[in-house]
């Protein structure tokens, strides 16, 4: 059963719709598409990116790139249409695990630093439980980064919701400004 239920109200929506367009993608022999504000990557075999302006899903295909995936893994996703479907800061688990073995998954991994502080600030269990059983060499150690800007896509949104900020920062102070002037006495008002 996957640990966290409550977070999937809309994400049905974003994977259906990610679904539809990897078929077509399939058709066209493309690895990447977008359609109605959803936006879909091919990151390796099975193991596919679906993204929209709210949402980042990482879908793993069942029976193929799962094979890879630990039992662990896979409780913090959530079973839909042959696929193991993560959301969120859990997206970090898989593209961690694929990652140790899948050189396309590596490569879309900008900052390794900020995937394990996700993992590490998000799934302590998670990581006590990988590290019990994994070599020295490959365990999970935090690292003094950020949390959830491990993919490009999270880099890309989160200098959007910045640049956002900032303009609605720069407008409310203008307006401020705006409205000072005007309740300042006339005979202070210079002309």
């Amino acid at each position: 059963m996957a640990r966290n239920e409550s977070i999937w109200g809309s994400i049905n929506t974003c994977f259906e719709i990610g679904l539809e367009i990897c078929r077509l993608m399939e058709e066209n022999g493309e690895t990447k598409a977008e359609a109605k504000g959803t936006e879909v990557e091919k990151i390796a075999d099975g193991v596919l990116l679906i993204s929209n302006d709210k949402e980042i899903l990482i879908a793993v295909k069942q029976g193929s790139a799962d094979k890879d995936l630990s039992e662990l893994a896979a409780e913090y996703g959530q079973d839909k249409n042959g696929y193991t479907v993560f959301s969120g800061a859990a997206t970090a688990i898989p593209l961690y695990e694929l990652s140790r073995t899948n050189s396309s998954v590596r490569d879309y991994i900008v900052s390794d630093e900020s995937l394990r502080a996700t993992l590490c600030g998000n799934y302590p269990e998670y990581v006590k439980t990988h590290n019990m059983t994994a070599p020295p060499d490959e365990q999970i150690e935090d690292a003094d980064a950020p949390p959830y800007l491990f993919l490009q896509k999270q880099l890309d949104n989160e200098a959007d919701s910045t640049r956002s900020e900032v303009a609605d920062y720069q407008q409310a102070q203008s307006q401020e400004s705006e409205n000072d002037f005007e309740r300042l006495p006339y005979e202070e008002l210079e002309l």
